[in-house]
């Protein structure tokens, strides 16, 4: 992709300084926030009720049914089979990933961009990020998920040469393989390939996409289904057909909301409420920082009329960053608007991802834009730091007040006082206060 820098102005060595030095700070933060107390809550929260159940199953061969393809689940069971079935070993791989994915990051701001400031900007945004502090802390498997769309994408940035296309390949497999909302991706790493004229070469390797796919779903069958080879492939037939159908049973949730309401963070969801010994709340929302989230979906939506204004113009560069930032963001997102599935806010993760990447787009030009351009980036990524800092006790289960959570709840639909569904794992014990 082509260089955002700026030809006329010098960098200013304080401003970057100082976003270096908010963004290690907000990888201290991020990273501590990954890996602390991992352990708590002791029970399960949400879908941990499932995953890491059906992860110990394939440990012992029992045979379950799941309609996601078994790479995430996959993961958890390759902690939990040396460290026990434990809360602590359902999340480590989760962790562990979740702070990967930040260096994953770091590396798409500098293939993308082209532009040093936009790596400490990118570390920053998906290390404080508090949405994924909390599925990179919860034994789901929605985290892999962004990881291996984040990879396939930054593998694709990467390759400079035919033999090189394997990797985004072998990525989107890996992606495909924990969750088939990956497989748009596929589109916006085709692009900035077809942009280095290794298109062809991209799409003669998608067959290891595909192998990758139908291994892991034929392992699994063999794993807890039946152990000849042969019928195996039948069962790996049988999944896919009980799978699509139960993939459009739309069955409705208190904490489900549609794909229009992402964008706006209208409704998080409430995993966990507790009421600690000493009658402090131990809480976990999957809430995402308002600052980072909202500027996202305004510098999504200032994309797309850049994109008009230049295609308008013919000015248009097929080169510009936005163009695959755009095509991923869209792309991923459109699966979810017909509907045919109760969505919910963290189904929006690895479109948000590129939202984030939508976001540093503009701040690179506003970075090399105005006077104080560089300045306004320092303020941003300060602020964004300090809401992480003000969030952290709904992401991480730090105790909190009542006050101090109702300070943090700023809209009707972000906590509600009802119970969720029996068994979601985030229902408040008895007694427990009143949270409105």
């Amino acid at each position: 992709m082509a260089s955002m820098k700026s030809a006329v102005r010098r960098e200013n060595p304080w401003a970057f300084g100082a976003v270096l030095a908010t963004a290690v700070v907000s990888l201290v933060v991020g990273v501590w926030g990954r890996v602390w107390n991992l352990g708590f809550p002791p029970k399960p929260v949400w879908d941990e009720i499932y995953f890491p159940v059906m992860a110990d199953k394939y440990l012992r061969g029992v045979e379950f049914f799941d309609l996601h393809p078994p790479l995430g689940k996959f993961i958890i069971a390759a902690s939990i089979a040396p460290l026990g079935n434990t809360p602590f070993a359902w999340r480590l791989m989760p962790a562990i990933f979740g702070c990967v994915l930040i260096a994953l990051a770091g590396a798409v701001g500098w293939y993308l961009f082209r532009d040093r400031v936009a790596v400490p900007l990118l570390v920053a945004l998906f290390a404080g990020e508090t949405i994924l502090i909390v599925h990179s802390r919860t034994g789901v498997m929605d985290i892999f998920l962004v990881f291996f769309v984040v990879a396939t994408f930054l593998a694709a940035l990467w390759a400079r040469r035919p033999g090189q296309v394997i990797l985004p390949a072998v990525l989107l497999g890996l992606a495909i393989s924990t969750k088939w909302a990956a497989f748009p991706v596929a589109i916006p790493a085709a692009y900035v390939l077809w942009r280095k004229g290794l298109l062809k070469h991209f799409i003669a390797s998608l067959w290891i996409s595909g192998i990758m796919y139908f291994a892991f779903v034929y392992v699994e069958r063999l794993i807890i289904v039946t152990s000849n080879p042969v019928q195996a492939w039948v069962e790996v037939w049988n999944w896919h057909l009980a799978a699509f159908d139960k993939v459009t049973a739309a069955i409705p949730h208190l904490w489900g909301s549609p794909w229009w309401s992402w964008p706006i963070m209208l409704r998080p969801i409430r995993y966990q409420y507790l009421v600690d010994t000493d009658a402090q709340l131990r809480v976990m929302v999957a809430i995402g920082n308002p600052l980072v989230w909202w500027s996202s979906t305004l510098a999504v939506l200032a994309g797309l009329f850049e994109l008009a204004r230049q295609a308008i113009t013919r000015r248009l560069s097929l080169d510009d960053p936005l163009i695959p930032i755009l095509l991923g963001y869209v792309l991923l997102l459109l699966p979810w608007i017909p509907g045919t599935r109760i969505p919910y806010i963290y189904n929006y993760l690895p479109i948000y991802a590129f939202a984030l990447l939508a976001l540093v787009y503009w701040l690179v030009r506003i970075w090399h834009g105005p006077r104080f351009g560089p300045w306004i980036v320092v303020a941003f990524t300060f602020c964004a730091l300090a809401v992480t800092v003000f969030f952290l006790p709904l992401a991480t289960t730090l105790p909190i007040d009542q006050d101090g959570l109702m300070q943090r709840i700023w809209f009707d639909s972000w906590f509600y006082q009802e119970s969720p569904v029996p068994g979601s794992g985030c229902t408040p014990p008895d007694p427990a206060p009143r949270c409105n």
